[in-house]
């Protein structure tokens, strides 16, 4: 598991630029999409690990990794993987300790989001 010490940016650097470059309305478009979604994917994530809800701890962790990964989005990824393979092996502790690195993950990429809509 990836952890605090991972210096890669919340998103892919390369990524981000390309798609500043050759798609910037469709980032935005995007990023906003992110914006308005994910917090209640994630608000959801959190019930389900409170209610040790294996099933939908799985959807939704891999449906985050699935949207971290479209979007260069490596430490989140990472961290809603290790989220999944938890509640895959009915693993409680990991499954408990895994929900941070997400919402932590989770928190930068916001950040970072929020900051290039700004700057755009």
């Amino acid at each position: 598991m990836k952890t605090h010490t991972d210096t890669r940016p919340p998103i892919d650097e390369q990524w981000l630029a390309r798609m500043r470059a050759a798609k910037p309305d469709f980032l935005r478009r995007l990023f906003e999409m992110f914006l308005e979604e994910e917090p209640k994917r994630i608000a959801a994530l959190t019930q389900a690990v409170a209610a040790a809800d294996l099933e939908q701890v799985r959807y939704l962790a891999h449906s985050m990794k699935g949207a971290a990964a479209t979007m260069g989005m490596e430490r989140l990824r990472d961290a809603c993987r290790e989220l999944e393979l938890a509640a895959k092996a009915d693993d409680m502790s990991a499954l408990k300790a895994g929900l941070k690195p997400v919402t932590q993950e989770f928190g930068s990429v916001l950040t970072l989001i929020r900051q290039v809509l700004a700057s755009s």
